[in-house]
């Protein structure tokens, strides 16, 4: 048994608990007492074997995500993607492979460097284009324009 997967809102109140020094023991006497308070009601959608694991082994706050993030598939490496529509923890994505009706737990965002490595190589692969287009001559005339700075 592992860590368990909790919202943002659940992660907050599990916090709040261990700031009013609220020992582990007392957050689930109350939890199996009563019902939490307003505050804290998002508590009362965890089992109470959720909530002991949260509060003994830890928790992992669930990745929130929204249309625009850059994203992997986690199944499979078809390199990023971008949600491009979501509803319900349902995505489709676009990247070299369109990907529809993908599940948010299969997804993970991409970190900073993936994202710049991603955007590098997308600026390669343009210029490596339009470099293969030039005749000889065009390629010597920009190669001396980039070097002697009269761009």
């Amino acid at each position: 048994m592992g860590k368990i997967i909790v919202t943002q809102e659940q992660a907050e109140a599990i916090n709040s608990c261990k700031k009013d020094d609220m020992d582990r023991g007392e957050a689930i006497r109350h939890h199996i007492n009563t019902w939490c308070a307003p505050p804290n009601r998002c508590l009362n959608e965890l089992s109470l074997d959720e909530l002991v694991r949260a509060l003994y082994v830890g928790y992992e706050v669930e990745e929130k995500f929204e249309v625009g993030d850059k994203v992997f598939y986690r199944t499979m490496d078809t390199g990023m993607h971008t949600i491009i529509d979501m509803q319900a923890g349902i995505c489709n994505l676009r990247g070299s492979v369109k990907l529809t009706n993908v599940e948010t737990s299969s997804i993970r965002h991409a970190t900073e460097s993936e994202i710049a490595g991603e955007e590098k190589s997308r600026m390669d692969k343009k210029i490596n284009k339009i470099w293969i287009d030039l005749s000889d001559y065009e390629r010597n005339g920009l190669h001396k324009k980039l070097v002697r700075g009269g761009y």
